[in-house]
């Protein structure tokens, strides 16, 4: 009976999952979902929630691979599903608690040209350390070491985009000749035993990680000639598991003492676009109305009004949760742009913060 009510839990929990669009188009979530039906596929008397997951399935449609989201939603799922049945294989993002220290868009992009949650320490120091799924891990060597003892630091989730960018942001700084591998390793990525493959076995033909044990250890955004550069610029030093400072502290000096110097070697790396965001030229009104959005807090709901474009009310959509409320006027409909959607969202957003921190909602207006 308790297993029976952990899984109804669970089921309820990716009901609330599929409301978000980039989950219920994602490859982690179907393969959640997936991993749920043979779950409820080896018990008995559970009809009922097996029809409650093949309407969530019916609606999930995958548009894209993993987007190396922080946090990923279906993970808590997916590892209480393998503690529930002892299933060995997890398949989805290991939550990120969070975010760490940014450096100034200007500083990162002049020398790390991939943006992500890293500190940036002394660029001519040998050293680079990943704290893979550990999130406290980079601020806390940082009040240890202070930033002079490392050349970036951060943490390393999946297995595909993750290990993209410490691949690209090693390559593009020749006095990195070291990176340390410490703290817990994802589940189901595994980034950190993904980092060491690339590092003793390289890619295949179609850029898949040998030997690696993640479930997508396909590193579509890079060069092979990045991947080799990588390999032949670093030495990857295995302290995985391990969130003792003092320890990796010793890691780091060890490496600083051996280091064999500037890498010599000049790559050319492909520079993606970085487009700056801009005011729109124009405003263009959607065709299919426009929204009124009431913060009630007293009732803890959010109120959403729709109104044709004539001004004639259409409907009123109502709830707690901004992304529901939002999710269901796209379901119903009731907006045909991408610029309305995301002003939706916004206000939306705005609404709901507001009932929270208690100032007054106005639409359109800045918050207090």
């Amino acid at each position: 009976m308790e297993e029976t009510c952990n899984l109804d839990e669970l089921l309820t929990e990716l009901e609330k999952i599929s409301a978000t669009e980039k989950c219920r188009t994602c490859q982690c979530f179907h393969d959640t979902l997936l991993e749920f039906k043979e779950v409820l596929n080896r018990g008995k008397d559970n009809e009922e929630m097996k029809q409650r997951l093949s309407g969530i399935i019916e609606k999930s449609e995958v548009t894209h691979d993993c987007l190396g989201c922080e946090p990923c939603f279906p993970v808590p799922v997916s590892n209480a599903l393998s503690g529930i049945m002892e299933i060995s294989s997890l398949r989805t993002c290991n939550p990120v608690c969070k975010p760490l220290t940014f450096m100034p868009i200007k500083k990162t992009a002049q020398l790390y040209p991939e943006q992500g949650e890293f500190i940036i320490g002394n660029e001519k120091c040998s050293v680079a350390v990943s704290t893979l799924c550990s999130d406290n891990l980079p601020e806390l060597l940082t009040s240890r070491l202070g930033s002079d003892n490392f050349a970036i630091v951060g943490k390393t989730h999946t297995e595909n985009i993750g290990i993209e960018k410490v691949i690209r942001n090693t390559v593009s700084n020749p006095s990195i000749r070291f990176i340390i591998l410490c703290g817990k390793d994802s589940k189901g990525h595994m980034a950190g035993q993904g980092m060491i493959s690339v590092f003793n076995n390289g890619v295949g033909y179609d850029k898949r990680i040998i030997g690696s044990k993640g479930q997508r250890p396909i590193l579509k955004n890079l060069e092979l000639t990045e991947i080799e550069h990588f390999r032949s610029q670093v030495e990857i030093v295995d302290l995985m598991g391990n969130e003792d400072i003092a320890e990796i502290e010793r890691g780091i000096h060890s490496c600083l003492e051996k280091n064999p110097g500037r890498f010599d070697k000049t790559l050319s790396m492909k520079r993606m676009p970085l487009v700056e965001a801009r005011k729109p030229q124009k405003l263009i009104l959607d065709p299919s109305g426009f929204f009124i959005i009431y913060a009630k807090k007293n009732e803890g709901r959010i109120y959403l009004e729709h109104y044709l474009k004539d001004g004639t009310l259409n409907e009123t959509i109502y709830g707690e949760d901004p992304v529901l409320i939002g999710s269901t006027a796209i379901e119903r409909g009731l907006l045909s742009r991408l610029d309305h959607a995301a002003y939706l969202g916004r206000e939306l957003e705005k609404a709901y913060l507001s009932m929270c921190y208690g100032f007054q909602y106005t639409q359109d207006g800045a918050p207090e």
